[in-house]
């Protein structure tokens, strides 16, 4: 799996990170295994950085989370049929609708 991951300031108090995940992975509908996939994670998340008593500290603000898949096709039929999971390479998770009958996704959360 490659993964990148690129901080900024954005603001004073504020920082950006980047993060970009591809691999090889497979989707799952439930417990049925639907297909393996090429994937492409990149995870926008945007922090509050502040002192505490303890030291410099940050919290988590939004954070955006865009999913594709190769060979797209494999998702599309799947359009409007409730949740998908992406498994991982590394063992992590993404749950994901199918957004469009091209495959599109819309991710549900971030990846755990």
């Amino acid at each position: 799996m490659l993964s990148t991951k690129v901080r900024t300031v954005a603001k004073a108090g504020e920082a950006a990170m980047t993060e970009r995940l591809s691999g090889n992975g497979q989707i799952f509908k439930g417990p049925q295994f639907i297909a393996d996939v090429q994937y492409e994670l990149q995870i926008d998340s945007n922090y509050l950085v502040g002192t505490t008593p303890s030291g410099l500290g940050t919290s988590l603000i939004s954070q955006d989370v865009q999913l594709r898949v190769h060979p797209a096709r494999v998702v599309g039929v799947h359009f409007g049929a409730g949740p998908l999971t992406l498994h991982m390479r590394d063992g992590d998770k993404q749950v994901f609708f199918v957004s469009s009958p091209d495959g599109d996704c819309e991710t549900s959360g971030g990846p755990y």
